[in-house]
């Protein structure tokens, strides 16, 4: 029996032993735990702070590679209204500025880096294009109309569908021809000078120098007509050749060039002929046909005699 209590007090400092180091390492696994939530936090902050949506980053998704090229502009998803919010966030003085330098070229200075580079719109090409619209509708109305008044020989009414071709031809033109070029430039692999967005805001800001002449075609004056055709076209599309003179490249620059200054001039030249241009008037005399055989052609006429009287 003596022998037996020194091993129950050894086991009891035994236990109390072990008690002591369990909690000693729970202490240890604590002050680990601790300082991995801390790596964890540092780890988040620092993926925070390089997050592809923060505003300025350049990470784009592939969804945006048809309407990307904007410097400073938000990875936003191309399914969202917050997209295509930005792409009308622009004041009324960098619209004025952009219409002003679409109809004057000038030499030595990118209209694209300068203006329209830093961040693209569609809000100012959007209106220019329904400005377009109503203001080719209204004037080749009303050269109509005058040439209805110096005649005075026609009623005049009022061609309502003049709105619905302005808008087609104006619509058609200022998307198809900015998708035919991008597609050019993907296909020979130089798109990545120029976005499809850059093209588009382009094309649309070229347009708004055909307002101010739409309103001068209603002068019937024929050779100041097709003067402000050349000058409209020249004026504008030197500005669309200098802005696509370093995108394209290769042997077939020259061909490509031609060509958009070509339609450009097309759509100057169809405007005028179709909404403005008036036919001289060709003054015929008619000659009134009688419905009646007049007496000599009655008297000429002699009748047959009838089978009866020759017997």
């Amino acid at each position: 029996m003596a022998s037996s209590k020194p091993s129950l007090l050894d086991m009891e400092i035994d236990t109390t032993q072990k008690t002591a180091e369990s909690q000693l390492q729970f202490q240890e696994f604590s002050n680990i735990g601790g300082a991995a939530e801390l790596d964890v936090k540092s780890s988040h902050t620092l993926t925070f702070n390089h997050s592809p949506d923060t505003p300025g980053s350049d990470g784009e998704g592939p969804e945006s590679e048809l309407l990307g090229g904007g410097e400073g502009k938000q990875s936003a998803s191309f399914w969202t209204f917050e997209y295509y919010q930005q792409l009308f966030d622009v004041d009324t003085k960098k619209v004025v500025e952009r219409i002003v330098w679409s109809m004057i070229p000038r030499p030595g200075v990118s209209y694209l880096q300068h203006h329209i580079k830093p961040k693209p719109d569609l809000y100012g090409p959007f209106w220019i294009c329904v400005t377009l619209v109503f203001t080719i509708a209204i004037s080749g109305n009303l050269a109509n109309y005058i040439h209805v008044a110096d005649t005075g020989k026609y009623h005049w009414r009022y061609n309502f569908h003049a709105v619905t071709y302005a808008a087609t031809a104006i619509f058609s033109y200022a998307w198809l021809v900015p998708i035919g070029l991008w597609g050019v430039l993907k296909w020979r692999g130089q798109d990545t000078r120029l976005s499809f967005l850059e093209i588009l805001c382009v094309y649309g800001y070229s347009l708004s120098i055909y307002v101010p002449v739409s309103v001068l075609w209603v002068i019937q004056i024929e050779w100041l007509q097709w003067l402000l055709v050349a000058v409209g076209a020249t004026l504008s599309g030197s500005v669309l050749l200098m802005t696509a003179w370093p995108a394209v490249q290769g042997d077939q620059r020259c061909i490509i060039l031609a060509v958009l200054l070509g339609l450009h001039l097309l759509l100057a030249a169809g405007f005028m002929l179709y909404f403005f241009h008036v036919p001289p008037v060709i003054d015929t005399h008619v000659i009134p046909v009688p419905s009646d055989p007049s007496p000599t052609q009655a008297s000429s006429t002699v009748p047959l005699p009838s089978p009866s009287s020759e017997h």
